[in-house]
């Protein structure tokens, strides 16, 4: 049988220690155990003690057992040391200098940072790889946060939702587009909305099979960046400020994308004019009759993109109606063309919080921006919404985005 365990007598100045530690600690945990070692300076037995502190009778010795090896430091319940922290001085205060510059100083080709690409170009720089979970902790450590702005979740739409008349035409010819090879318009609307599909819808219907399908729009880019969260320090006073040009110059990116393979075309344009408009249909052109297809190219209600808004596309549709229809999407409906779906993540790359002082600058970026999607097919039909975009691994988007 296991010889009680009893404390030799402890010496007034202790005594007082302990008392006043027991009466001014506010930690539940420690105070008890202040009491065990109380209890014990009264004489009373560790079997004793237990009964009175609702605990095991191995958990008051093992505490008496510290006090008489360390004393009152030792009573506390010790940290259990973990592993050696994978990251460094030197990386910690690399990210603390990084987070407030534009990515685009050390060599990172996107307008701000994410926890991702700060992973990224840490492990570049120190040859520490770490995941963005690590980023994160570290931010937050530090008083960084991740601002995001309110968003209003009601919708403008006052009715249920409805396809019909351009929404139904449009949705008609993506989904034939889509599926190889295009089935009948029969096939792909319900028998209840067959009276609602436009005359045109059936007849571009019946062309799928030897078209292109190609998705045009613009994207503009201004001086003034577009603002989304980004990690900053905590509080008003570490809020990052956002240069407001005195004059803000404007720029804008065309973009043409094939609907089914993911061949895209940019450029750049001084305005959304019909000639910029046009650059880009005699490239859809080119390229369509050079396969033996037709050209069927999908655009928004831009008032310079109609017929009865440019003279020079009239003449344009009419030298070449075997080889180019355009389909225009509905008035306020930006989901309608796909392509504008891409723009998401070229403001994401380009134009959010950039920090460019110039737009000859920014130009350049999305230039470049466009120069890079060119060879990622699948990469352009991820975020539009195409089947293939499902072959596309995080790793190949993540490779890209660095």
């Amino acid at each position: 049988m296991a010889k009680p365990l009893t404390l030799p007598p402890v010496s007034d100045t202790h005594m007082t220690e302990l008392r006043q530690l027991y009466d001014t600690t506010t930690h539940a945990t420690l105070r008890l155990r202040y009491q065990m070692v109380l209890r014990a300076s009264q004489g009373r037995a560790g079997a004793e003690i237990a009964a009175m502190v609702f605990r095991s009778r191995d958990t008051v010795e093992r505490v008496l057992k510290r006090f008489l090896h360390g004393g009152l430091p030792a009573i506390p319940r010790r940290t259990v040391p973990g592993r050696v922290p994978t990251v460094t001085p030197e990386w910690k205060a690399e990210l603390l200098r990084v987070i407030d510059l534009d990515p685009h100083t050390v060599g990172i080709r996107c307008a701000h940072w994410t926890t991702g690409l700060l992973a990224t170009s840490l492990a570049a720089k120190t040859k520490i790889p770490v995941t963005a979970a690590t980023v994160r902790l570290y931010l937050r450590a530090a008083d960084d946060v991740c601002k995001r702005p309110p968003l209003d979740a009601q919708t403008q739409r006052r009715g249920p939702a409805r396809l019909r008349g351009k929404r139904l035409r449009v949705a008609v010819i993506l989904a034939g587009a889509g599926t190889p090879p295009p089935p009948p318009v029969t096939a792909l609307v319900a028998a209840d909305f067959l009276a609602e599909v436009p005359p045109a819808g059936a007849e571009l219907g019946s062309l799928l099979p030897h078209a292109d399908v190609d998705l045009q729009e613009e994207v503009p880019c201004a001086c003034h960046p577009t603002l989304t969260r980004v990690w900053c320090r905590k509080g008003r006073r570490g809020q990052h400020l956002v240069e407001a040009p005195g004059a803000n110059d404007k720029g804008y990116g065309c973009g043409l994308v094939d609907w089914c393979d993911g061949w895209c075309e940019g450029r750049l344009a001084p305005g959304r004019t019909a000639d910029g408009f046009w650059a880009q249909g005699r490239v859809a052109v080119a390229r369509s009759r050079a396969r033996g297809q037709i050209a069927i190219v999908m655009v928004d209600n831009l008032r310079t993109q109609p017929p009865a808004g440019s003279r020079l596309v009239r003449q344009r549709l009419a030298e070449l109606p075997a080889h180019l229809r355009i389909v225009y999407t509905p008035a306020y409906a930006p989901d309608a063309n796909r392509i504008a779906w891409l723009w998401r993540w070229s403001r994401r790359d380009v134009t959010h919080k950039h920090q460019r002082a110039t737009v000859a600058a920014l130009l350049e970026d999305i230039s470049m921006h466009f120069q890079a999607l060119a060879p990622h097919a699948a990469l352009v039909l991820r975020p539009i919404g195409r089947p293939l975009a499902d072959q596309v691994s995080e790793d190949q988007a993540r490779t890209y985005a660095a």
